[in-house]
């Protein structure tokens, strides 16, 4: 089983949030990081842009090693649902990833359910779901885990053993994100532990260990490698930092020469 765990590929992925603000920008910064991490051969990066940009983004700067994602999408394939994309349009539109459950979403109003609903869709569609999960804040009675688990078990509610192979989670606790810096590599092995844990109770220990598990929460290239290493995760889901390609590239090839 650890040579299982070993041979994960690390995963890097930068969620650009809703920046920057024109094309041409976004344009630019990609071609910035696919440039400055040409070299990289351990390590599967994406990036995740604004969905307007990802037309004009992936056929130019997707290789090998670079895939994309989106940031989100409806569980509905199609219907009356103004602004929305669906999971099949993503999927139509090349995408490979898709981020589900992200923090700054569930604070827009969406519950267990309704991510268990996209992590479905977004599997059903043959993309990976990066099912986002994290707690608000750490009490002493240990409640905190109870609503990660609950984040799990019921964003993972309509999947099968198979389903698993695409299946990345990114442990993201709500409160290191935009802090100044993350938690301890201590804690974050401790989650990593517990999260495995628990799909141990619902797929068993060898489908278990084969899902990713990514952190996220105030990621930058002096932290990476140590998030990594003490963590013993299995890649990172990058906010900020994303944003700058130098910065991006040196958390990138910090990982890639694990």
């Amino acid at each position: 089983m650890i040579y299982t765990i070993l041979m994960i590929k690390k995963i890097i992925m930068g969620n650009w949030k809703m920046n920057p603000e024109s094309l041409e920008e976004a344009k630019k910064l990609g071609d910035e990081i696919r440039k400055k991490i040409v070299k990289t051969k351990r390590t599967t990066v994406v990036l995740c842009p604004p969905a307007v940009f990802f037309n004009s983004l992936k056929p130019k700067i997707a290789t090998k090693n670079i895939k994309y994602g989106f940031q989100n999408v409806h569980p509905e394939s199609s219907g009356s649902f103004t602004g929305e994309v669906s999971a099949r349009m993503a999927k139509n539109m090349k995408a490979e990833y898709v981020i589900v459950g992200h923090s700054e979403r569930r604070l827009m109003g969406e519950t267990n359910e309704i991510v268990g609903k996209k992590v479905s869709s977004v599997i059903k569609n043959g993309m990976t779901a990066v099912l986002c999960v994290g707690e608000k804040e750490i009490d002493e009675n240990a409640h905190h885990l109870i609503f990660v688990r609950d984040q799990i078990v019921k964003g993972l509610s309509g999947l099968k053993n198979e389903d698993l192979t695409k299946l990345v989670i990114a442990y993201e606790p709500v409160f290191a994100i935009g802090a100044s810096k993350p938690i301890s590599g201590h804690e974050i092995h401790q989650r990593n532990i517990f999260i495995k844990k628990i799909l141990t109770g619902l797929y068993g220990k060898e489908k278990a260990f084969s899902v990713p598990i990514l952190y996220g929460g105030s990621v930058n290239s002096e932290n990476a490698k140590k998030i990594v290493v003490e963590g013993s995760v299995d890649g990172l889901l990058v906010g900020r930092d994303s944003l700058k390609a130098l910065n991006f590239a040196e958390i990138v090839k910090s990982i890639d020469s694990l």
